[in-house]
């Protein structure tokens, strides 16, 4: 199996014209939300995709699925958590055109999954009802570009950044010599989505009970466009 086919399942008809995979069984399930809606994987995901043609082609909606007339006191709304880069060139909103309470954001340098992300998806998926996990990275990635170096010069770069090279570094270790940056990004993803079920009983169970997916994605800031894989 190639990584690009990695965590691809029964994805339904709006995945698979995306061309986009579910990890773990079938998605005709879907998480509970607070306000009693069914949201099934391939519903959070079709949605994303959607708002990113929007966001593509500069017709942007900021299109919000939470239920009408919420005081911010009633709660959260979100259907889907996305793992992605503190690069303040990437605003998830933005990108999927989605109104605010709509996305569980989890953000740091190179999306990596450690103790404090793992924690945050799964409050997410137990409390507030997603059905779907991203894990977004992008190009040009300065926090990937610095595990590259790393791993070239068979240095670290210092300090605490150290610890996100090493989360980076197993997942692309391994790449041909000539790969791209690009390629990087998207092993990184790649890497990092299959950490959060290997780690993480509790996000394991969802995806096998179906109620949760997980699918990796790659955010072009030239293009605009968001390529899930």
């Amino acid at each position: 199996m190639d990584r690009r086919s990695f965590l691809v399942s029964t994805a339904g008809v709006s995945a698979l014209a995306a061309g986009v995979g579910i990890a773990s069984g079938s998605s005709a399930m879907g998480a509970s939300r607070p306000d009693g809606q069914i949201v099934t994987p391939d519903m959070a995901i079709d949605r994303l995709y959607r708002g990113n043609r929007r966001w593509v082609n500069r017709v942007s909606t900021r299109k919000t699925y939470a239920p009408p007339g919420q005081t911010p006191d009633a709660g959260q709304w979100p259907f889907a958590a996305i793992v992605t880069r503190s690069d303040s060139r990437v605003v998830p909103e933005d990108v999927f055109d989605v109104a605010g309470k709509n996305l569980f954001i989890v953000r740091n340098a190179g999306n990596v999954v450690g103790d404090v992300t793992l924690g945050s998806l799964e409050y997410a998926a137990v409390h507030t009802g997603i059905s779907l996990i991203v894990v977004l990275g992008h190009s040009m990635c300065g926090a990937v570009g610095a595990t590259q170096a790393s791993i070239e010069t068979d240095t670290l770069p210092g300090g605490s950044v150290d610890s996100i090279v090493e989360l980076i570094t197993p997942g692309i270790a391994n790449l041909p010599a000539e790969h791209t940056l690009d390629e990087a990004v998207e092993a990184n993803a790649m890497y990092q989505a299959r950490r959060i079920e290997a780690l993480s009983p509790t996000l394991a169970a969802k995806t096998r009970a179906a109620t949760v997916g997980i699918v990796q994605a790659s955010y072009d800031l030239v293009t605009r466009k968001v390529t899930f894989f």
